[in-house]
């Protein structure tokens, strides 16, 4: 299986180095065949969320050129946005299908980790799960990362709650508190804010050792947020670099 490492670009350029190398590792360690498209597009569904109708399209025209051209049996990304875009709203849109399945990384991951469970190490930490907007409320696939995270041996999960969750028969995944990476774009001045107040009401509240989202953009967020806030006891650390750390060698 060739996989397309997609948001690869992306990731770097939040200098989020750290979850490449974790990603990348773990396809190393489960045998994946991986390739990434050095020219892939920073953020290429911004434009689409921000009503750059002919901007976006021109995006999407450039990625299935190097889909087409590369040729991989399936595409992964930490970002579930660009999941939910080429799924559903580019093919509405544009009449684009890229031709490849394309996943989040937490459904991956858990569909060949799940068979690998006797390779993790214990982690007997209390680790937080911040679910993406995307995954929680847009294509409702949330269920994949929280099954991956019960694969952990002695880790305590903990979530966000929501008090009316229960009542209207959701999950409180679908109500995530989001972490404030976007304003990054879309308003500055109020970016800092979000992001220090999401750590103070959300995350300290539930006083995990550790704290990360199923989405990149949601981690980058949080880890901004941690700093920002002078939080020093709780860590950052992305699923995947969670999984990394214990798989055994």
């Amino acid at each position: 299986m060739k996989v397309l490492f997609s948001g690869k670009v992306n990731l770097l350029h939040q200098e989020q180095h750290n979850i490449v190398q974790s990603i990348e590792n773990l396809y190393k360690k489960m045998g994946v065949d991986f390739i990434v498209v050095d020219e892939e597009v920073k953020c290429g569904e911004a434009s689409m969320n921000l009503g750059l109708v002919e901007d976006a399209e021109k995006v999407v025209k450039k990625f299935k050129e190097q889909v087409d051209r590369v040729k991989p049996d399936i595409i992964v990304s930490p970002y579930a946005a660009g999941v939910a875009k080429y799924r559903k709203e580019v093919p509405e849109r544009y009449g684009i299908n890229l031709g490849v399945p394309y996943v989040h990384l937490s459904q991956f991951l858990f569909e060949h980790i799940s068979k690998n469970r006797n390779k993790l190490k214990s982690f007997p930490h209390k680790y937080f799960i911040h679910h993406g907007c995307t995954l929680g409320r847009k294509i409702s696939e949330f269920h994949y990362v929280r099954e991956l995270l019960e694969l952990v041996p002695d880790m305590e999960l903990l979530e966000e709650g929501h008090p009316s969750a229960e009542i209207e028969g959701r999950d409180v995944a679908e109500y995530n508190t989001c972490p404030g990476s976007w304003l990054n774009m879309t308003q500055p001045e109020l970016s800092e804010y979000i992001k220090e107040n999401y750590v103070l009401e959300v995350l300290i509240p539930t006083a995990p050792e550790y704290a990360g989202s199923s989405c990149a953009n949601g981690h980058y967020g949080i880890s901004q947020g941690l700093e920002i806030a002078e939080v020093e006891n709780i860590k950052p650390l992305y699923f995947s670099e969670l999984f990394n750390n214990i798989w055994r060698s």
